[in-house]
């Protein structure tokens, strides 16, 4: 018998505390640098030269990414500018989203908002649950 059955929300706690500060298993400020390096949206399949009958042939995923970011995780972040870069992974066990914003106040850092991914396909969703946010140097 596995005694985790009957302590499930003391098991749940462990795994949120241990996966604090880590993005998909990546610390959070490891993952935020590696976006803003420009690693941000690379797929294996991405088209060198679009459709001609796409009408936004010349925006790319890493140029504009407030194009796929979905809106509920937008209003998870509770801004409204632009994100420098995002990526899809998991954080304490749950699917999300890492958003990295310039800083509201000091141009030489970022905001980094992970973003509960569960309003996604929901017709009435409302904001992402912020699960965490914090400032990293903009290296």
């Amino acid at each position: 018998m596995q005694t985790q059955s009957g302590s499930d929300s003391s098991t749940k706690d462990a795994s949120v505390s241990a996966a604090t500060g880590e993005f998909s298993g990546a610390p959070i400020q490891d993952r935020v640098h590696t976006l803003l390096a420009g690693d941000a949206h690379t797929e294996p399949r991405i088209e060198k030269v679009p459709p001609l009958d796409t009408e936004s042939s010349t925006v790319s995923p890493k140029s504009s990414p407030e194009t796929s970011v979905p809106v509920c995780i937008q209003q998870g972040t509770g801004r409204s500018d632009r994100p420098l870069a995002f990526e899809q992974g998991r954080y304490a066990g749950v699917d999300a989203y890492l958003v990295v914003m310039a800083h509201a106040t000091d141009a030489t850092r970022v905001q980094a908002y992970v973003v509960d991914a569960d309003c996604l396909g929901k017709a009435a969703a409302g904001p992402g649950k912020l699960l965490h946010s914090e400032s990293y140097p903009r290296d």
